[in-house]
């Protein structure tokens, strides 16, 4: 009796998966590397914080662009660029002498390495391989993406005390190089119908140019209801994944809880999303995905709630934290899997680029507003209620998108060759 091989459109998602895991965890290394850089280089703390603002905001304005031209010109040679920009300008922040040279390399080209090389491009790729698995594989994105966040910046840490900031930026771009550009030139493959397959692997294609593809151009997109639907459920998936990362620590001191507590509480909350991200699009694949887009946003409202209140006892901030990771990741997920859904597979780039556009705009407004509400109210009551109260909202507007499909099939090509 024969094997039957595995998919390859699994092999193409591992590569994603390596390539999320880098871009996103370094991302979130920045923490480490504040105090160095801004004692070497002579700033303050927030002069170095408008240079993270400014990478995180390009980040998400290029999105868009990044998505257009995946769908337009194929993903290979937009990671093949984007992967030479994210090395070559992480490398390149370890030899900034002043704070010019830091917004220009650090928050101009590093965004736009990151924007190439992050969960667009992999989710408008991945979307192509998979229609009856698509939220599973586009799951494992999201727990890629978490596992970068809880175990690169613990070894970050240990590689600036081990040999400096400057060094270990060294290593970082030496480390996208080696490991991403390889799966870039030899894995990645544009679509099933490239290597004469069929999503899922259920049958072969006849050819792998000219096959029928469904498309929605951004500009339809955007005048559907759908479109708004999704894209304001991610808003408050930024707002809430911001506001816990820039003031859940110290939230949870004021409340009395121990710093190192603290700490532990929103890396249990990380690295228990990552187990659950799987079992997510597993459901989702099962039940459908509007009902567990629901359920993310309308559990983590909950999480939010839960959060501020707990108060004293360290077993029940724990077990929050635990619990609470069945609603940490998979909103992207479902999302990028609803928009190829909606829009057809090969408009993800675009569309669903656009969207991670006004994610981007409520991390910012999230992380800002934490702030300004804590200085205004002398707590974080009002931006946390906020946070579960617009999640709820989107718990409820989840469930009632329209899935039918808007793309019109249509003869095309398919982008970007082999």
């Amino acid at each position: 009796m024969r094997t039957r091989p595995i998919f390859y459109g699994w092999w193409v998602t591992l590569s994603f998966m390596v390539m999320v895991f880098l871009s996103t965890g370094i991302r979130f290394t920045v923490g480490p590397f504040l105090k160095p850089i801004v004692a070497d280089l002579g700033l303050d703390r927030a002069s170095f914080s408008l240079v993270i603002s400014l990478s995180l905001f390009l980040y998400g304005a290029f999105q868009p662009f990044v998505g257009r031209l995946v769908d337009r010109f194929g993903a290979r040679p937009v990671l093949g660029a984007g992967t030479l920009a994210l090395g070559a300008s992480i490398a390149a922040t370890g030899l900034v002498t002043n704070l010019w040279q830091l917004y220009l390399v650090y928050g101009v080209c590093a965004a736009v390495g990151l924007a190439a090389t992050g969960h667009v491009v992999g989710s408008a790729v991945i979307s192509r391989w998979f229609t009856r698995r698509r939220a599973t594989a586009l799951s494992t994105l999201g727990g890629a993406s978490m596992a970068g966040m809880s175990l690169l910046v613990p070894v970050a840490m240990w590689l600036i005390l081990t040999i400096g900031w400057r060094a270990t930026y060294a290593v970082f771009g030496l480390g996208v190089l080696v490991l991403v550009l390889p799966l870039v030139l030899w894995v990645v493959r544009e679509a099933p119908e490239t290597m004469g397959l069929r999503p899922d692997g259920e049958a072969p294609a006849a050819a792998a140019a000219g096959s029928v593809v469904e498309r929605t151009d951004v500009a339809v997109a955007v005048q559907t209801l759908s479109f708004w639907q999704l894209a304001s459920g991610l808003f408050t998936c930024g707002f809430s994944m911001s506001l816990i990362s820039a003031h859940g620590v110290p939230m949870l001191t004021d409340h009395g809880f121990h710093p190192m507590l603290a700490s532990w509480a929103l890396g249990v909350l990380g690295g228990s999303s990552v187990g659950f991200s799987i079992l997510v699009g597993l459901f989702a694949d099962r039940f459908g995905r509007r009902p567990i887009l629901a359920w993310l946003y309308g559990g983590r409202g909950l999480l939010f709630a839960g959060l501020f209140l707990v108060r004293d006892n360290p077993v029940a901030l724990l077990a929050i934290a635990v619990l609470g990771g069945a609603t940490m990741a998979g909103s992207l997920a479902m999302t990028s899997a609803l928009a190829a859904d909606i829009f057809g597979r090969f408009s993800v780039g675009s569309v669903f680029g656009t969207i991670f556009f006004v994610h981007q705009v409520g991390a910012a407004l999230g992380s800002w507003l934490g702030g300004f509400l804590f200085e205004l109210s002398g707590g974080y009551g009002a931006a946390f209620a906020a946070a579960s109260a617009i999640l709820l909202v989107a718990c409820v507007v989840s469930l009632t998108i329209d899935e039918r499909p808007r793309a019109v099939p249509r003869l095309s090509p398919v982008a970007g060759g082999r």
